[in-house]
């Protein structure tokens, strides 16, 4: 590939994971056992089968390795098969070690997110909403030294402003734990969500 097709191919790459690139949950997936006196492992999701089953040392040495970073499994039909943090997933992006990384990092994040948001809602429905209070010196300065002075969100400097992670609305508390930096922007993106 020349370089104009190199660059060409690289901005698809980057287009595609800026308009969403998705990594996708794959709960059919398995490793079957075959054979009785050699044990063979084959990964299969729905009709895919993998070509060639491993033994069963190359699956327990994969089974410890896929708890610290992805691996790869298959390749077919235009997607790829991963197997990370004793999950599977499929994606037909061409994601990289990094992009997977990431996205399920992004997963995570937004399951804990849901999580405090349904705790928040239900501690809002057991009691009256709490009167804000002001945010003390001493908690203004913790956070805006471990943020670093910047948005958490995006890096930005500007027009920067302390924002309850769990909203006060909700239940938040104005503690140093549940106070971030975020710029003007960003948190008037996140609004009162979580």
């Amino acid at each position: 590939m020349n370089s104009s097709g190199a660059r060409a191919h690289a901005r698809r790459r980057l287009l595609r994971l800026a308009c969403g690139a998705m990594l996708r949950s794959d709960r059919h997936a398995r490793f079957d056992s075959e054979g009785w006196l050699r044990r063979r492992h084959r990964f299969r999701s729905g009709r895919l089968a993998a070509e060639r089953p491993i033994g069963s040392r190359a699956l327990a040495r994969a089974e410890r390795l896929q708890r610290e970073q992805p691996l790869a499994l298959v390749e077919a039909d235009g997607r790829r098969w991963w197997w990370y943090r004793d999950c599977f997933y499929w994606e037909d992006d061409d994601l990289s070690v990094e992009d997977v990384i990431a996205l399920v990092a992004e997963r995570e994040r937004r399951r804990r997110r849901r999580l405090e948001r349904a705790h928040a809602a239900l501690h809002a429905e057991r009691g009256p909403a709490p009167r804000r209070e002001p945010i003390s010196r001493e908690v203004r300065l913790t956070v805006w030294r471990r943020d670093g002075g910047r948005c958490t969100e995006c890096g930005g400097d500007f027009e920067l402003q302390y924002d309850h992670v769990i909203p006060v609305a909700l239940g938040g508390a104005t503690t140093a734990e549940n106070l971030q930096l975020l710029c003007a922007g960003c948190n008037r993106a996140k609004g009162a969500a979580l």
